[in-house]
């Protein structure tokens, strides 16, 4: 349910959570209304708590806070606010013509404790999920037990760390299924919740093994960027544009894109879209139920019968198998 947010209740919340907090703006009163929306926190399990906040500013506003060493995934489905932490900005959608969104999500990692900044204008509405993660849940699972996590063990090991991505479909799904949950008695719904929590925690932990095992730690900044850019325009199925285009739009001829996707996955950039799209299918087909032909359309394919050709060769079973 929106409502109102007043100055006294914000900073109030705020403070508990963290005494470090501050309002950089001395002129606020405090039964001034400072944001109106929505906002929740859960603890789903010790050490691991999520918050979801569909804010809209009523003023301009910053804020500054110290943050507590911790892992986090911070994703952003729509705002075009100015957040930093330490000496790293804090990636924010992109907004289309038409006002859809692009999402952005993060892994961050701080080793120590960091200074966190908030700048949002007014009329600056902001939706967003934030997944804390603290060492004692990392511990009770036993993440790192055997010498396995070899690349978020490097990833924790810095003082400050973060790797961006354009969320999947799957995980944009999880997450509205975070924050519209179905009625359940309150044990149930837990399981429910944390189910959802460490799916999305999966891909990003998902994401620094994939670097890990590939070449994309050789490339230099410059490059990861065209990358990045060339896989995010290549896996909207949507847009479905061509190699060329996509050459073209990240200022590389085609030969140094196929150059960068080999060094970076080992594969040519056409195999790089049928395996990668084949596991959009494969989640949008497990954490939402599609019809196989959607999930065809998904991932590129007219036919759902060679859809399901190359989807059994791939995983070595059929989608009907994995819907759920």
């Amino acid at each position: 349910m929106s409502s109102m947010v007043k100055a006294n209740e914000f900073f109030g919340q705020m403070q508990a959570a963290n005494r470090s907090f501050r309002l950089l703006d001395s002129n606020v009163g405090a039964d001034e209304d400072l944001m109106r929306g929505s906002f929740r926190k859960m603890t789903v399990r010790r050490g691991l708590t999520f918050h979801y906040s569909d804010l809209t500013n009523l003023r301009d506003l910053q804020t500054k806070t110290e943050a507590p060493p911790h892992l986090g995934i911070k994703l952003f489905f729509q705002g075009g606010i100015a957040a930093r932490i330490g000496n790293l900005d804090i990636p924010m959608p992109v907004e289309q013509s038409g006002g859809s969104w692009v999402p952005s999500a993060t892994l961050f990692h701080q080793r120590e404790h960091e200074v966190f900044t908030r700048h949002a204008g007014a009329g600056d509405r902001t939706r967003k999920l934030t997944i804390k993660i603290l060492p004692e849940w990392l511990e009770s699972g036993d993440v790192f037990a055997g010498g396995e996590a070899l690349s978020l063990q490097r990833f924790t090991e810095q003082k400050l760390a973060a790797r961006s991505w354009t969320p999947s479909r799957a995980l944009l799904a999880l997450a509205e299924q975070m924050i519209n949950p179905p009625v359940f008695e309150p044990h149930l719904a837990r399981l429910y919740m944390e189910s959802r929590v460490i799916s999305v925690v999966a891909e990003a932990f998902g994401l620094l093994s994939e670097d890990s095992a590939t070449g994309r730690n050789s490339l230099s900044l410059a490059e990861c960027k065209r990358l990045k850019r060339a896989e995010d325009m290549l896996l909207d199925y949507k847009a479905s544009p061509s190699i060329e285009t996509v050459a073209a739009a990240t200022g590389v001829s085609v030969n140094t894109l196929q150059r960068l996707f080999q060094a970076a996955h080992g594969t040519s950039v056409f195999s790089y879209i049928r395996d990668r799209r084949l596991d959009q299918a494969r989640l949008a087909l497990e954490t939402e139920g599609l019809p196989i032909a959607q999930a065809a359309y998904i991932a590129g394919y007219t036919s759902p019968a060679n859809f399901s050709t190359a989807f059994k060769r791939r995983y070595g079973f059929t989608p009907k198998q994995c819907r759920r």
